[in-house]
This record gives C-alpha cells, sequence and structure tokens, in this order.
C-alpha cells in the first residue's frame, strides 16, 4: 500500500464516482481501477461496491479513507518541522476570496509579510456551495454562507467564522432616510434599488426584505460590484443593500442604516482542508485573517441594538456527553461557535450568543423543563425545507422530534415549525422564517413576463 492509493480512497470517499476522482487528480479512470485493483489483492478485504453508476465503500474502505486523511495530515506536518530547521521563507500559502471580502481581508495580509510565507492569492465569486470545491487548489478558501443556507460539510472541511455580517440599506447622506437610526422594510417600497445579479447573496436579501413588506421593489440596476454601486448611490436617489463590514465606505456621501424588522446576514467563513492547517504557514496566515477580520468590527461597530435578547446561558449537567448534539443544532440553526473553555463554549448569531457551561452551582442533577421556568428555546431554521432537513436529521444527532402527529403546524395553522428534544430533557422549537417563505410564494405569484428592472 503506498501514498497514491491512500490517496485515492480518500478522493473516493468524497467524490463517490471513479471518474471523479480521475478528473480530479488528472490520471485515467483505467489506472484509478488497475491501483483499487491492487490495493484489494493486496489487502484481501473488499474496499468497495458498486450502486449504479456510483461506488460505494465498504466499512473496511471508510475506515482506510479515514486513515488516509491522517496520514496526509502526518505527512504535512512532518514537512512543516522539518521546514523549520531551513529556510522556510518559500513556504506558499494559496488564499481564495470572493470580491468584497478579499478586498476588505487580503491587502493586510501582504503588510509585513517580509520573511512570512509567500502567498498567492485568487477571486472567486462563485455561487456558495461551489467555494467547498475550492479547497482543491487553494489552502485557505474564504467563503460567504447566508444564515439560512446549509451548513458547510464539517465532516470533509474544517470551517473557522470570521464574521457574522448583517446587511444594511446603503444610501446618500441627502436622501430623506438617511437620519434615521434604523428603517422598516415598508418604508423601503417605493424606492428604487441597485440589485446584485440574480442568485447573489445581495439580491436574495434584497428578496427577504421586499417579502417582509408584501410587495416587489422597484430594481432599476444590476450590479454585483460595490465600489460602483456606491458611486451610483451617491450620484441619485437609489438604495443597495450593503454587508456592514466588508463593503467600500470611503465616500463619506454614503451611510448604512440598518434595518429594524428583518435581520438578514452572512457568514465569511475559512474553508480548509484539515492537513492543510496542519502547516504551520497556513495556521498563521489564517490567525492573521481572524486579527483582519476583528480589526474590521473594531472600526464599523454594529448599529446601536434595540430592546431584544442578549444571549442565554444553559447549564448542563454532563458536558461532554451532550455537547456534540448541541454543537450540531446550533451550527444547524446559524450559530457559529465563538469560543470554548474546558467547561463549556458560546455560540454566536448576529448580536446574540448561547453560552452552554456547567455549574458548581446546579441545584439538580437533571433538567426538567415542566418545572418553573423557561420551558425550551426557539430558534430561526430559515426556509421550510431547511426546517423538515433539521427534523429529518434530528434522531441522527441525539435530538428526537416531539408532536410529529401534528408536524408542522403544533403551534398553529400558520406557524410552522418543529420540536425536538435531547437526553437530557432540554427541548427547542425551529422555526420556518415567514419572510422566507413570504418570498418564495411572491415569487410564484409573479407571472414570467413581469419586468424585473
Amino acid at each position: 500500500m503506498n501514498l497514491s492509493q491512500m490517496r485515492i480512497m480518500r478522493e473516493l470517499a468524497e467524490r463517490g464516482t471513479i471518474a471523479a476522482v480521475a478528473r480530479h487528480l488528472h490520471v485515467t479512470a483505467p489506472a484509478i481501477s488497475q491501483q483499487l485493483a491492487a490495493l484489494h489483492r493486496e489487502l484481501g478485504v473488499a474496499l468497495t461496491y458498486r450502486v449504479g453508476r456510483e461506488i460505494r465503500l465498504t466499512e473496511a474502505g471508510m475506515a482506510l479513507a479515514e486513515m488516509a486523511g491522517t496520514v496526509h495530515t502526518l505527512i504535512d506536518r512532518a514537512a512543516e518541522t522539518v521546514r523549520e530547521y531551513g529556510d522556510d521563507t518559500g513556504a506558499r500559502v494559496r488564499v481564495a476570496a470572493f470580491q468584497s471580502a478579499g478586498q476588505a481581508l487580503l491587502p493586510g495580509l501582504l503588510e509585513d509579510a517580509e520573511g512570512g510565507p509567500s502567498l498567492v492569492f485568487g477571486e472567486h465569486d462563485v455561487a456558495q456551495p461551489e467555494f467547498a470545491e475550492l479547497v482543491d487548489r487553494y489552502d485557505l478558501v474564504i467563503a460567504h454562507r447566508m444564515d439560512h443556507d446549509e451548513p458547510w460539510p464539517s465532516e470533509q472541511l474544517s470551517v473557522t467564522t470570521l464574521l457574522s455580517e448583517p446587511f444594511d440599506v446603503a444610501m446618500s447622506v441627502n436622501h430623506p432616510l438617511a437620519g434615521r437610526s434604523s428603517v422598516s422594510a415598508v418604508e423601503l417600497a417605493d424606492e428604487s434599488w441597485i440589485a446584485a445579479h440574480a442568485g447573489f447573496a445581495p439580491d436574495v436579501a434584497l428578496g427577504v426584505v421586499e417579502a417582509t413588506a408584501g410587495v416587489r421593489f422597484h430594481r432599476a440596476h444590476r450590479v454585483n460590484d460595490y465600489h460602483l454601486a456606491a458611486s451610483l448611490i451617491v450620484g441619485g436617489e437609489l438604495l443597495a443593500l450593503f454587508p456592514r463590514y466588508t463593503a467600500p465606505r470611503a465616500d463619506p456621501r454614503l451611510v448604512l442604516v440598518p434595518l429594524e424588522d428583518v435581520r438578514i446576514a452572512r457568514n465569511i467563513d475559512v474553508l480548509a482542508r484539515p492537513h492543510a492547517l496542519a502547516r504551520v504557514a497556513v495556521a498563521g496566515t489564517l490567525e492573521r485573517l481572524q486579527d483582519g477580520a476583528d480589526a474590521l468590527q473594531r472600526e464599523r461597530p454594529s448599529a446601536p441594538v434595540g430592546p431584544g435578547l442578549h444571549h442565554v446561558e444553559v447549564w448542563l449537567a454532563d458536558v461532554e456527553a451532550e455537547q456534540a448534539g448541541w454543537a450540531w443544532l446550533l451550527s444547524r440553526v446559524g450559530f457559529s461557535q465563538e469560543s470554548e473553555w474546558p467547561s463549556g463554549e458560546s455560540w454566536e448569531a448576529g448580536d446574540t450568543y448561547v453560552t452552554l457551561t456547567a455549574s458548581p452551582n446546579l441545584s439538580a442533577e437533571s433538567h426538567d423543563r415542566r418545572r418553573p421556568g423557561v420551558n425550551h428555546l426557539a430558534f430561526r431554521g430559515g426556509t421550510r425545507e431547511a426546517v423538515d432537513a433539521i427534523m429529518s436529521a434530528g434522531p441522527e444527532h441525539g435530538w428526537r422530534p416531539l408532536y410529529q402527529d401534528r408536524y408542522p403546524h403544533a403551534g398553529g395553522e400558520q406557524h410552522y415549525a418543529g420540536w425536538l428534544e435531547n437526553e437530557a430533557g432540554f427541548k427547542v422549537e425551529v422555526v420556518a422564517d415567514p419572510g422566507l417563505n413570504a418570498l418564495h410564494s411572491l415569487n410564484a405569484a409573479v407571472p414570467p413576463s413581469a419586468p424585473e428592472c
């Protein structure tokens, strides 16, 4: 068994077909088949079986593929350790980013770069699911994911959240709404908008705002570049949705006003293969990106927050036993781990966070939601399809569905939600976002010939 064969097993676990592995490794499909056959003869154990056109791994094959990832991680660590004894100035770190995040974060990596790794940047404005594919070409991929989108495939990737970035309304300082501390969706119904091209995050966000207002907005222009959009805004009475931390803000004639009745945010995450982060140069570059993101938040603080929930602290009787189930649930509803310590961790979504921790002051050995006090926590789950997916996957992660005979309307006909309970007795509610559901209804109600602009 050699490293090439182990790499084939690892890639086959991720890609599912010999043809896909061959394309990725730039070899022929027969060459891959020959390597798998040789590996089977050597080990004497079936590693794969066929389902239609796909190749599935047996349990032995899955175990070998997992070990292959471990082996490659150890090899990268060994190479990095050796470099530390020699001249490491030639180490190369490849970083991909979408445009607005790249403009905000990548220049900071070049400051004081002397003596550090050789940096290679690439700009990629792609659809959200396609960012994960870039980790095969780059060590670090700066990607975006809307709050309601499916989480990244964390079993294949290491995911580090840099920012949870709200969208605000960008306008000229001369606009009648510019002096407001916040605006509601309905107040924006009669405005002319600069929208991103269909399918891109700002256009999806604008759809949520207009769904909240209950009307179609007038999309006067389609522009993806924030610098061009900013120039058009200050020259007229146009509005646009801008991300709070990474959009251009150099022009003093441009202001951002928060939305008061709908919160739309995107996560800016760094994706990487676990073995890539084993390299000291890559891990160091990631730390510098985190420092840059922290600086952006300090330079552009969040708008004053009105009444609402600041945080929830949940005391767990057995942190080690319950931690994995909570981590799965919180990540599925848009939270990102902000910090951790031996007896707990904190998860953040926008301006709200949830702390899971042990306490020496517990007055009982177990949680009982039927006692006086908090009965359950309710989370926004995104679209109805996203809520359905969470409810379906819950049992695999220690959360059993409740009230299934009345799902999804156990809370009333107008309330689409599901309830889950874990083995410790904690109950949570996952609620479909009415704004996103209204957006789907609004799209269905508009005839195909209706103009976009």
